[in-house]
């Protein structure tokens, strides 16, 4: 004969209850996290790379401006020194030609829009900085609003 089918009463839980302040103190901690591991590295990101093109910028400004000012003194050289006028013309050429390939490289890549557009992006994320949530002072929906503000920044700037 078969014993009788009997249920067990359901086992208790092992989960201790979660305090009521657990919430916030997760929400303090997603903060410090998500502050220190994406925020502030994507930060530094856009840091270097408007000091980066800023650099990039200044340097083909000023190696174009040499090169002008190289070839503006081998043509005066050439006016002056008459039997090798066609030598002088030629480096004058030369690094007229080689000043203007820079201008290009500089334009083409756009440094001072990138360098423009990396700064505007970090003075974004500063004033996010400055006016987000604290671990201290954090609620859910200004956890949202600001989080989804950073992630827009990150995105597309600006």
């Amino acid at each position: 004969m078969a014993p009788p089918h009997t249920t067990a009463p359901p086992a208790p839980s092992r989960q201790a209850p979660r305090p009521a302040g657990g919430t916030k103190q997760r929400q303090a901690q997603f903060v410090q996290a998500y502050l220190r591991h994406r925020f502030h590295d994507r930060l530094e990101h856009f840091e270097r790379g408007r000091s980066r093109y800023a650099a990039a910028r200044t340097w083909t400004v000023a190696m174009t401006a040499t090169l002008f000012i190289s070839a503006a003194a081998f043509g005066a050289i050439g006016m002056a020194d008459g039997p090798r006028r066609p030598l002088w013309a030629f480096l004058a050429t030369a690094f007229a030609a080689l000043a203007t390939a820079v201008a290009a490289y500089e334009s083409t890549f756009g440094f001072r829009r990138l360098a423009r557009e990396y700064s505007a992006t970090v003075t974004s994320l500063q004033k996010l900085a400055a006016d987000g949530p604290t671990p201290e002072d954090v609620d859910d929906e200004q956890l949202v609003t600001f989080v989804t503000e950073v992630e827009t920044v990150f995105r597309y700037g600006r």
